[in-house]
């Protein structure tokens, strides 16, 4: 895949499990055990998606996600322990694009690497625009201008929006929108990314125009290519 990945956790051991599986995926992987060194990292090397644990002795991933923000559109996967909810709620309403729980199989890690790489990768190919009123989503470099005005968008709701654009003018299942988490709590974060998301591109969130909730099912985004 030739692709660059950076580890943040102070858990040496995990580190070094994930950085041996990972490069046998042809994945190179750089590592950090904290948050300022994180940051040294990220300003010489650029990545192509980060893995970061949201609590550390340095402090809270959540910062270090607005600080990459900042800069990049890299995807970025973070990792909670297992049941705390909130936390994932959190990365997600930041900028997370996805989240796993501690403690997980790699293999599992490799499969959403894989899936959000494939994803941002097909856009950048792709290079088109997708209008939706006065709105145009440059699929290139993956931003949103309401006119000529920047929108910004966090990297969730940049997710969600590439997935439904994706699926443009067809429905996008909630569990699609999930990232293969089915249960119903997973479910209700999907509804809270889109009601943020429809907060920033419609006029009334509350009867929108672009994004259409289809009873039962999921999403659809109403849009012209252009």
């Amino acid at each position: 895949m030739n692709k660059n990945i950076l580890i943040v956790d102070d858990d040496k051991r995990l580190r070094e499990l994930l950085k041996d599986y990972l490069k046998e995926k042809n994945l190179k992987v750089y590592q950090s055990e904290d948050y300022d060194e994180a940051k040294e990292i990220l300003s010489l090397v650029l990545f192509d998606l980060i893995i970061l644990d949201r609590m550390m002795p340095s402090g809270d991933g959540i910062e270090l996600v607005e600080h990459i923000k900042q800069f990049s559109n890299t995807p970025i996967i973070m990792l909670t322990a297992m049941g705390e909810d909130k936390d994932k709620i959190d990365g997600l309403k930041i900028g997370a694009d996805d989240y796993l729980s501690k403690p997980f199989e790699p293999e599992e890690l490799f499969l959403r690497i894989k899936n959000l790489l494939d994803l941002f990768e097909n856009f950048k190919n792709t290079k088109i625009k997708i209008s939706f009123g006065e709105f145009t989503f440059d699929t290139s470099n993956f931003k949103l201008h309401k006119n000529d005005r920047l929108i910004y968008l966090t990297e969730g709701e940049n997710n969600l929006l590439l997935k439904l654009i994706n699926k443009r003018n067809d429905i996008v299942l909630r569990e699609e929108l999930a990232d293969q988490e089915f249960d119903e709590t997973e479910l209700r974060k999907v509804d809270v990314q889109v009601t943020r998301l429809r907060q920033k591109i419609e006029t009334n969130a509350k009867q929108p125009q672009f994004i259409k909730t289809i009873r039962g099912k999921g999403y659809k985004l109403i849009c012209n290519e252009i």
